[in-house]
């Protein structure tokens, strides 16, 4: 056998070495793609079993909101991109009683009212064209045939890159709420159309007091568009001399929040003002503020006519009282006016006999002289005094002292008085303060209280005939006069009736001086009454409110 050399054995085992090495080598870069390959398998299974579990949980997650969908209380769907059904919940089948599959695609639409189906498609057409959300009202028709009112509302889903995917949406039932809505407009309507109706001038205004409504009645009096009208545009229809005290007075009412009413003459449409009386109520919310004030103008032109004719009639029965009362008092009069002209007489004749003496008396003539005048300025004095009452004037209020007032006309009455055998006596109170009226006027109710106490003491013979005339301060800034007589009072049945026009218990008596006097009292602001004394006789009072300060 043929014996291999050494190099060549050397290399043959050099290369066994490294086919060795190699398969080694190969081997374990097999065994690691092998156990590559089983942990990409093991993690291939992992994620398909993951996978599984996730569609399981997906399909369980589908299925709990496909049941949340349908327990929704309303009608939810979702359409394509082309606008056709894609889903309709439960909600729909039991509304329509359509079931959903046969619902899909354009198919719902035969549900759909069809006096509401134009308009709808018209909406819906335009939002898949912008892809904007949007809803609009229409009536669908419910299983038992009746349709009611629902409002459709359609949102877009967009993917990350902002395509359209889906519509999602909402048709909710608001048919109670439009029958709601329709009845306030028909409410709304009837309300306009009762307040254009009324018979006066209606409005509202806002807080501040500036206009925000007044009716048509309102524009068509005044002739002004009711744009023109608003915010303030409403002083221009009021008469110039009444815009100042007018605004003045309404600033006062929107800051006391109450109602009020102001008088002040508005324009018509021809140019003429007539009065208005206007009357404001405010509403007030929660906490008491005002939210708004409605008010309501009516033409009271006629009734201050009437109360002007009245004012003048009720002052010209005054001046016949005055005369009628002053006339009684003619005689005593005469006397109280006959005895300064009687000693005016009697003091020239003797000034006569002392200058005519020799040597003349100086002295005593000029003494005579000295009452002369005084004497001439008492009967000057008197004759004022009754030329002051019997005055035919309009009522001129003034501040006023009420006892001197009273001195005046006692200064007139009391010779009637003594010869009728009345006791005057007086109880003026000191510092009293001054009322606001008219003078001749209230002493004429005076004179009408001292005639009617003497009168009632006329038949009186078992006791003395007193006649008490006193002042004093009266309660919430007033003053009160008061005659007091004892003389024969009034039955009960009379005790109603004594102010009352042409009601008298005396034979010669034409009974307007006691009404006459309330109507004066009253014009005045105060009150006139009558009160039985606890011993005998009556006891009327006035009282009359303090004149303002200043």
């Amino acid at each position: 056998m043929m014996e291999i050399p050494v190099e060549q054995r050397l290399e043959q085992q050099r290369v066994a070495d490294e086919l060795d090495e190699y398969v080694a080598k190969r081997t374990a870069e097999l065994a690691d793609i092998n156990a590559e390959l089983r942990k990409e398998i093991a993690e291939r299974n992992n994620i398909q079993a993951q996978l599984r579990e996730s569609e399981a949980l997906l399909q369980k997650s589908e299925a709990r909101l496909r049941q949340v969908i349908d327990c929704i209380p309303n009608i939810a769907w979702c359409n394509l991109t082309d606008g056709s059904n894609e889903f309709l919940n439960k909600a729909w089948g039991n509304y329509t009683g359509l079931p959903p599959e046969e619902s899909t695609g354009w198919a719902w639409a035969q549900a759909m009212h069809p006096d509401d189906l134009p308009k709808l498609m018209t909406k819906w057409m335009g939002m898949l064209v912008s892809g904007e959300p949007g809803e609009i009202e229409g009536r669908f028709r419910r299983r038992d045939g009746v349709y009611r009112w629902f409002l459709i509302r359609a949102e877009p889903f967009l993917d990350e890159a902002g395509r359209l995917v889906r519509w999602y949406g909402t048709s909710t039932d608001i048919d109670d709420r439009k029958r709601a809505e329709e009845a306030l407009l028909a409410s709304e309507r009837e309300f306009t159309q009762i307040v254009n109706t009324i018979p006066a001038l209606v409005w509202s205004a806002r807080p501040d007091g500036s206009g925000a409504f007044f009716s048509d009645s309102y524009v068509a009096y005044v002739g002004v568009e009711m744009e023109a009208l608003l915010g303030w545009g409403w002083t221009t229809v009021v008469h110039p001399e009444d815009l100042g005290s007018l605004v003045a007075e309404w600033q006062s009412v929107r800051a006391a929040g109450k109602p009020a009413e102001i008088e002040a003459r508005l324009r018509r449409f021809d140019g003429e003002y007539r009065w208005f009386l206007f009357r404001g109520n405010p509403v007030l919310d929660a906490a008491g503020r005002v939210t708004k004030w409605y008010g309501i103008n009516t033409d009271i032109d006629a009734r201050k006519q009437a109360e002007e004719a009245l004012s003048k009639a009720r002052t010209e029965l005054a001046n016949v009282a005055r005369v009628t009362s002053l006339g009684v008092l003619t005689a005593a009069i005469a006397h109280e006016v006959n005895q300064p002209i009687s000693g005016i007489i009697t003091n020239a004749s003797t000034c006569l006999r002392m200058l005519s003496a020799q040597p003349p008396n100086i002295e005593g003539a000029l003494e005579t002289a000295r009452r002369n005048i005084r004497d001439g300025k008492r009967a000057a004095d008197v004759i004022t005094r009754l030329r002051t009452l019997y005055t035919k004037r309009d009522v001129q209020p003034e501040p006023m002292d009420l006892n001197e007032a009273a001195r005046e006309v006692v200064s007139l009455s009391l010779s009637e008085l003594q010869r009728n055998g009345v006791i005057l006596r007086h109880e003026l109170a000191d510092d009293l303060p001054p009322v606001q009226g008219d003078r001749i006027q209230l002493q004429q109710v005076i004179l009408n209280l001292l005639r009617n106490g003497s009168d009632a003491m006329s038949t009186v013979e078992d006791r003395p005939r007193e006649l008490l005339i006193g002042t004093e301060p009266d309660a919430g800034g007033r003053v009160r006069l008061s005659v007091r007589d004892t003389g024969v009072g009034f039955s009960a049945a009379g005790a109603g009736r004594v102010f009352e026009p042409f009601y008298t218990t005396k034979s010669e008596g034409m009974g307007i001086g006691l009404s006459v006097s309330r109507s004066i009292i009253e014009a005045h602001g105060g009150t006139l009454w009558a009160t039985a004394n606890e011993g005998p006789g009556v006891t009327f009072a006035f009282s009359l409110p303090c004149a303002p300060p200043g």
